[in-house]
């Protein structure tokens, strides 16, 4: 469903708090999506002025996904970034973790609600104590919705290495998520690479089991 026309021009409203620029209604026209990995420059991620990453679903081809929407939960209060591709598909984050996906083949991840606490557990926290937690996980397939299901979250702490991308290089921690849904006997395991200020650099997550995967690495992250 990736398999899009050779460029598009997408223009994003964005509020005062999606990202630092002056131009409200800026366009993004030169990134080209298609069967084969997407490739830039450094020098093309540093001057574009979106907060940006490479996503790889299902195994697919690498995609170039900026930010288009930066906005609190209104739930919580933790900041939601909403990433955009090409054709319009869409993966939502909180502090890395993604909680929506829209436009996707098949299945998409509709909501992660937390149980045990008001929010979801940041990795900060999890650096310092890994304490397991549970949330129920809703899910849209082709023609249904899952709603409700309780999945136990048992994370583990793993080594420090280094992590190279074309615009930076940084050691990251690795940490993992075994996510556990006994309603369905299975559970998956979810990755996740933080920088040295817990912020998510990488990730490899599945929506849920036997719905597919999305690999993510953050090139510009975003800024207030």
């Amino acid at each position: 469903m990736f398999k899009t026309v050779n460029t598009l021009l997408i223009t994003f409203a964005l509020s005062a708090c999606t990202q630092k620029f002056n131009d409200v209604n800026a366009t993004l026209d030169e990134a080209v999506f298609g069967a084969d990995d997407v490739t830039l420059s450094p020098q093309e991620i540093s001057e574009l002025p979106y907060a940006s990453s490479f996503v790889r679903i299902n195994g697919g081809a690498k995609l170039f996904m900026v930010l288009a929407f930066a906005e609190p939960n209104p739930k919580t209060g933790v900041m939601q970034l909403k990433w955009l591709s090409s054709d319009k598909a869409m993966v939502v984050t909180e502090d890395g973790r993604i909680v929506k996906t829209l436009g996707l083949a098949q299945k998409n991840l509709t909501a992660i609600t937390p149980i045990t606490q008001l929010s979801l557990p940041s990795f900060a926290s999890i650096n310092q104590k890994q304490t397991i937690w549970s949330a129920r996980y809703d899910w849209q397939t082709d023609n249904r919705y899952l709603f409700n299901y309780e999945a136990t979250v048992t994370p583990v702490l793993r080594k420090t290495s280094q992590l190279k991308t074309a615009v930076w290089e940084k050691e990251v921690t690795e940490i993992v998520e075994v996510v556990s849904i006994p309603s369905l006997g299975a559970s998956f395991t979810n990755q996740y690479w933080i920088d040295s200020d817990a912020n998510v650099v990488k990730s490899h997550q599945y929506l849920g089991p036997d719905m597919g995967d999305i690999e993510m690495t953050i090139l510009k992250p975003f800024a207030l």
